[in-house]
């Protein structure tokens, strides 16, 4: 039920997010924050490349109108080993580090 409603609460935040007015060029990653953030919660990755590459897929899959729940449910089949709960973990960092434009203000 846990995971459930993990997944639920990313399909919520990112399925109600204001839209940003950012230029893109002006966009600045931090990507050893964001592989810190996964290697918090306990996502672990053989490569950080791939990680990395990984993360900011989800923001064209955002971008491209993928819901949250089909994002969460895409992130974990193609992590086969990841729960729904890391799978929307890595969901929400991603777009905290990549794409915080699709995460809600409120």
């Amino acid at each position: 039920m846990r995971t459930l409603l993990a997944a639920l609460s990313v399909c919520t935040v990112i399925g109600l997010a204001a839209p940003a007015y950012a230029d893109p060029d002006d966009t600045v990653t931090d990507d050893a924050g964001f592989l810190s953030a996964l290697q918090k919660v306990g996502i672990r990755y053989p490569s950080p490349a791939q990680a990395i590459t990984a993360g900011k897929s989800v923001c064209g899959c955002l971008n491209n109108g993928e819901s949250g729940l089909e994002l969460v449910h895409e992130v974990k089949v193609r992590n086969a080993g990841f729960t729904m709960e890391e799978a929307s973990d890595f969901a929400m960092i991603s777009a905290k580090y990549y794409c915080p434009q699709q995460l809600s203000k409120s």
